[in-house]
């Protein structure tokens, strides 16, 4: 019989698995087998919301193999739905394997490739070494662009094209189903024993593996499964993305004008190849249009950053998969003393940031709105870990698993090196430091989306609440809240206000009408001061130069004039290091390095633009960002650009033509 092994890959289009059993013309019994495993339960960064997303997602699937998809997602009770055509266990994988081979004999396992975490790592090469020791073929195939067992960085652009050009599997059809169904293995019905068989999905609830506190879903958060995805996908392309690229900055604008398919690409709903490929013919079809009308629109250079954002996607899911270490290590090992040394790391100040208790609203509203419904914007989720890692000096490791479980989406090939490049322990890429204040004034000018999930601060008026420590004690009794109550866990523990607590306030605690909200715990401007300084004199080290020089040889982002991003690297490489075609107008690596080992000025006494050489540009305060974790950002490592340079605002590439209108190297208009 053929096995179906279903992981993180739970639709029916673009779904090679599936397609070849159902459409591939054999004759063979077949499982489509899920698996809740324990070992993978048990990892810290599962959540139950995670696992109620991924019941929708099974629950979907399985009306859509039995013929009866068109029912409404929303209307199934999800746990009390009996499957039909997926085999679903409680059991480890290899366990699982083992018992239906001993029974029924594996012609061969089909499934997708995945790039995870470290416990998923372990696990497909434990099901690799059963599978070659009882001689059962195992295919996995591509879902992302991935390439596994990558030799150079190279080549994975060339691999990336080559997986979207190809075409994608076909989508069974109702008969094709049917079909599949009478081949099907009723494992209960034929007397197959399977260890932890589940007829109905498991409620996270119920989870021992998963900490009772972490049990729980979110109030808010998007609904899974297949047909939600392509919904969600044909509203982007019909009418909310025409104004992505400049509503994707703020919280406000981003729920509509963002995609939204983050968590449906992370658990397999939608396939990365489907929405690219069908963004592009949306691309072509305005293209066309463009020609014959003249009124000017938002949707090509929106659909532009949307498909830049699908690229980088796989980018930096190629980084984890190359070097899985990435988890639990920096990326540039010299790094590794940063945040690590006795009483660097702060439970209360650690605990503070989680629970969205900070003193900073936009800091706090962002944690809050995580916490409620799984989502926000990747610039804020930047400035959240630029926050915490910078101004409160928290090890990106310390925060990685409470981050991972607010996110929805949470993907380990995007999590982790998103966190180091944040964290500043890449050696490649420029420190990106929030000033979270401006960031709030900037993108919730009015505090609406503050308003909304910091309700202690709703009567607070708009000069003050980004910056509520700084109302008068008569202002705070006015619209009756009290900042930095005596009954603060911060304020106990010593941390007082920028302004001078306001005892007047206090005095009105017995008045169950006035709101609490915590003073500042850390000062914005010395304390990030005080990381910039430290990381500083790393970057400095000769040894942080060389190991810088072999992460970008391993991991750097490649890109050409020509539109190849393979094949370039920066000048600054070493003639020990491997070679390649380098572009004479890109800004190199060290020299990057030696302007930031001078004694430095701050970047608005230079009046430059911060550039990051590698993987996502550091805007100014007019630039939207094209890529996940690009932001308004204070930074003494700025890259001086030469005399008529301009650098792309997507793709960050430094361009010498000063009067040209789009980029040499992405195609991009000039913004």
């Amino acid at each position: 019989m053929d096995v179906v092994w279903l992981k993180k890959d739970l639709r029916l289009h673009d779904h090679a698995p599936l397609s070849l059993i159902a459409t591939g013309g054999n004759c063979r019994p077949c499982v489509i087998l899920y698996l809740y495993e324990p070992d993978q339960l048990c990892e810290k960064t599962v959540h139950g919301s995670h696992v109620a997303f991924v019941n929708e997602g099974l629950v979907d699937l399985d009306l859509r193999l039995s013929g009866r998809y068109s029912i409404a997602g929303d209307a199934i009770d999800v746990y009390r739905h009996q499957f039909q055509c997926i085999t679903v266990c409680h059991a480890g994988a290899a366990f699982t394997l083992r018992t239906l081979h001993q029974q029924r004999p594996i012609h061969q396992i089909l499934c997708h490739m995945e790039t995870s975490h470290l416990k998923s790592f372990a696990r497909d090469k434990a099901v690799r070494r059963w599978c070659r020791s009882n001689n059962v073929p195992i295919k996995e195939f591509n879902q992302t662009g991935v390439t596994r067992c990558l030799s150079s960085r190279d080549d994975f652009t060339s691999n990336f094209n080559r997986y979207l050009d190809q075409l994608m599997p076909e989508t069974p059809s109702p008969e094709q189903l049917q079909e599949m169904r009478r081949r099907l293995i009723n494992v209960d019905a034929e007397g197959v024993k399977l260890h932890g068989r589940c007829l109905s999905p498991l409620n996270p609830a119920d989870m021992q593996e998963i900490p009772v506190e972490q049990r729980h879903d979110r109030a808010n958060r998007q609904y899974g499964g297949e047909c939600k995805a392509l919904d969600m996908f044909r509203s982007f392309l019909s009418h909310r993305g025409a104004n992505y690229s400049s509503g994707i900055s703020s919280p406000n604008t981003s729920w509509t004008t963002g995609s939204r398919l983050s968590p449906y690409l992370t658990w397999g709903n939608i396939s990365l190849r489907y929405v690219i490929v069908n963004s592009k013919r949306k691309q072509n079809e305005l293209r066309a249009v463009k020609k014959v009308s003249s009124s000017p629109s938002p949707w090509l250079r929106s659909l532009a950053s949307f498909q830049s954002r699908m690229h980088w996607r796989s980018h930096f899911m190629q980084k984890l998969e190359s070097q899985p270490s990435l988890e639990e290590e920096d990326l540039c090992p010299t790094f590794s003393q940063l945040r690590r040394q006795p009483h660097d790391f702060c439970q209360e100040y650690y605990d503070a940031w989680c629970q969205g208790r900070t003193g900073f609203p936009f800091v706090d509203a962002c944690m809050r709105c995580l916490i409620d419904c799984g989502w926000i914007n990747f610039r804020m989720r930047a400035m959240l870990v630029s926050f915490a890692t910078y101004n409160l000096w928290l090890d990106w490791r310390k925060i990685s698993c409470h981050l991972a479980r607010v996110f929805l989406d949470y993907e380990p090939g995007i999590h982790y090196p998103q966190l180091q490049m944040q964290a500043g322990t890449t050696g490649i890429n420029a420190m990106r430091v929030y000033n979270v204040t401006k960031q709030g004034k900037d993108q919730d000018p009015s505090g609406i989306f503050i308003r909304r999930y910091v309700p202690e601060l709703r009567n607070v008026p708009d000069e003050y609440i980004h910056e509520p420590y700084n109302m008068p004690a008569s202002v705070q009794k006015k619209f009756m809240v009290t900042i930095g109550n005596g009954d603060d866990k911060m304020t106990r523990l010593g941390f007082q206000p920028l302004k001078q607590t306001l005892s007047s306030a206090h005095e009105e605690t017995d008045d169950t009408n006035i709101f609490f909200y915590p003073s500042p715990i850390v000062d914005e401007r010395s304390s990030s001061k005080i990381a910039k300084d430290k990381l500083s004199a790393v970057r400095k080290q000769e040894s942080t130069k060389a190991e810088a020089e072999q992460v970008f040889l391993k991991h750097g982002s490649r890109r050409s004039r020509g539109g190849d991003r393979d094949g370039v690297k920066p000048k600054a490489l070493s003639s020990t290091a491997k070679r390649v075609k380098v572009d004479k107008g890109q800004t190199s690596l060290l020299s990057s390095w030696k302007f930031s080992s001078q004694d430095h000025q701050t970047a608005s006494e230079r009046n430059v633009t911060n550039v990051d050489n590698n993987d996502t540009q550091i805007s100014d305060k007019k630039s939207t960002p094209m890529s996940q974790f690009s932001s308004d950002i204070e930074s003494p490592q700025a890259v001086m650009l030469k005399p008529g340079e301009w650098s792309c605002k997507l793709c960050t590439y430094l361009n010498e033509k000063p009067l040209a209108l789009a980029c040499s190297m992405c195609g991009s208009l000039r913004q």
